[in-house]
């Protein structure tokens, strides 16, 4: 149909003059210094590289990657021991809540010079999974703050117990 090309080249046109041309395959980009077409194919690259031993949980991340349109749109597995000052803060429902400093940080774009994500160290809330209890109401909790779009750039799991 030429009219949902028409809107489509609208959005093209849209899109480069917001968020400009990415410098890699020279279209416009998807969000502020965000091109999904290379930041996928950099995801995807490395998801040999890391796992949470939980396929379902893998999946919503190298999903989250392989569709993110801006940074906050995109969960990473961050490594437990990535965290510095790890504080108790509060118990509560089937978790433990900590605070900890992410000196790396989250994700904000992809430096073609450095050939390396450039990031903000943040402080960070952990949530830690009781032993015994599901994955399920955690996946769940995740699933509905990530489609209602809450900022949400890292996910964790560590032996049994689950981090975010």
């Amino acid at each position: 149909n030429i009219d949902e090309k028409l809107v489509y080249m609208e959005d093209l046109e849209k899109r480069k003059e917001v968020y400009g041309i990415c410098e890699e395959c020279n279209e416009p980009g998807t969000g502020k210094g965000w091109c999904k077409p290379c930041n996928a194919k950099r995801f995807e690259k490395n998801f040999k590289n890391w796992t949470s031993r939980k396929e379902d949980i893998d999946e919503l991340i190298q999903d989250s990657q392989l569709n993110a349109v801006h940074s906050t749109k995109c969960l990473e597995w961050i490594p437990y021991e990535k965290f510095q000052n790890i504080t108790h803060i509060i118990d509560g429902g089937f978790s433990r809540i900590y605070s900890a400093t992410w000196q790396e940080g989250y994700i904000c774009y992809w430096d073609i010079e450095k050939h390396d994500w450039n990031r903000i160290p943040e402080q960070v809330a952990l949530k830690v999974l009781d032993i015994s209890s599901e994955n399920t109401n955690f996946l769940n909790e995740v699933i509905i703050k990530y489609k209602d779009d809450f900022v949400f750039h890292y996910l964790n799991y560590f032996d049994q117990v689950i981090l975010f």
